[in-house]
């Protein structure tokens, strides 16, 4: 009986140690994948907290309703140079097919050259069989061939071969048509074929094919749109450490571009430019952006939530799409090479009429 007893007791003290052994082991764990955890969710956020704590926004410059903000960034850490889609073109670097005699929502595209070949998400690619529209940022290495890319179909009234290759005109979506694509949403492109159908209605475009391009195209808005680019292609005053804009129409933020160094957003600013002139036509609301409401956007982005995965080609794509906000990064190297961002949130953006010095706000303080 008492060895019985003994067996039982010292059964109990071995299940006793083991329980301690668990809590000890456990409390370890987790002592240890804490920190690990923290990491695995903050790190995707660091390329973007790293570029926003370099940056500043100038003062807020308007003609209409549109109202362009600058942003500079004071330390460059991407100094790589890429070769803009346009360039890459015009030297036959670049090749873009119909996938396959036709697909829709994707292309073909293939770097014949030895350089890296960026494309801006919300490029028009035109001719084949009907106009496309880059889904999202492309960052293409020398020698990559046959690359499958998503598009959207940007002229829903024709399925007919009119140049072999994609070519471009130089011009990208608006900011609703890259706001659409970049979710690449099951709807977006209905959505998008609506979109562009009833601002072709708006402004009085006839448009047999239903093309986006055809907004261009029209006299009428040629005489325009060259108004607003002329007042404003020199904004943001061409400052040699300028790498992106703040763009609102009445007061509301539609897009933000910023790219990793200057000499990037110079290539791309035109386009940016031009599509932000075609918005600006047909809207009415009035107003202008605050500078530091600018700021304060810009300041939201490092501690959105965002998903990181293999780019299409080189780099790695971050990407959040929240309550208010459709981000999506391409980083390369380690650094932000673009950053495109599509506010929803109409309470955001104070409107103001900023009359005040030309004067830079730095995005985020020392202090914080």
């Amino acid at each position: 009986m008492r060895n019985k007893e003994k067996m039982e007791k010292e059964a109990g003290r071995r299940r006793l140690r083991r329980a301690a052994l668990t809590l000890v082991l456990g409390a370890t764990l987790l002592a240890l994948a804490g920190p690990r955890l923290v990491l695995s969710q903050s790190s995707p956020g660091r390329p973007i907290s790293d570029l926003v704590r370099s940056l500043e926004v100038g003062r807020p410059v308007s003609h209409g309703h549109l109202t362009i903000v600058p942003v500079y960034l004071t330390a460059v850490r991407l100094r790589t140079e890429f070769v803009p889609f346009d360039e890459a073109v015009k030297n036959g670097w670049l090749e873009i097919t119909e996938l396959d005699g036709g697909s829709v929502p994707e292309v073909k595209i293939s770097n014949r050259s030895k350089r890296t070949i960026y494309l801006m998400g919300g490029e028009i690619l035109t001719g084949a069989k009907q106009d496309r529209m880059l889904a999202s940022d492309l960052l293409l290495g020398p020698g990559t061939t046959d690359l499958v890319v998503p598009v959207y179909c940007v002229e829903h009234g024709r399925w007919t071969q009119t140049t072999g290759t994609f070519t471009t005109r130089n011009i990208i979506g608006t900011s609703a048509l890259r706001d659409k694509a970049q979710k690449q949403a099951a709807e977006a492109q209905s959505e998008i074929w609506d979109t562009i159908s009833e601002q072709n209605r708006v402004m009085g475009v006839a448009a047999p094919t239903s093309a986006y391009q055809a907004a261009y195209d029209a006299a009428s808005n040629k005489a325009r749109i060259k108004v607003i680019e002329e007042k404003m292609t020199a904004i943001p005053r061409l400052y040699k450490d300028t790498v992106g804009v703040v763009i609102a129409l009445g007061g509301r933020v539609v897009s933000v571009d910023i790219f990793g160094n200057p000499a990037l957003f110079a290539k791309q600013w035109p386009k940016i430019l031009r599509s932000s002139a075609l918005s600006a036509l047909t809207h009415k609301t009035p107003g202008l952006l605050d500078q530091r409401a600018a700021a304060a956007l810009l300041r939201t982005f490092p501690a959105m939530n965002y998903q990181v995965k293999k780019g299409l080609d080189l780099g790695m794509d971050h990407t959040s799409i929240e309550t208010g906000a459709n981000i999506k990064a391409l980083v390369y190297q380690g650094a932000v090479l673009h950053l495109a961002a599509f506010p929803e949130d109409d309470g955001r953006m104070k409107v103001i009429d900023d009359r005040t010095a030309d004067e830079r706000i730095r995005v985020i303080r020392e202090a914080e």
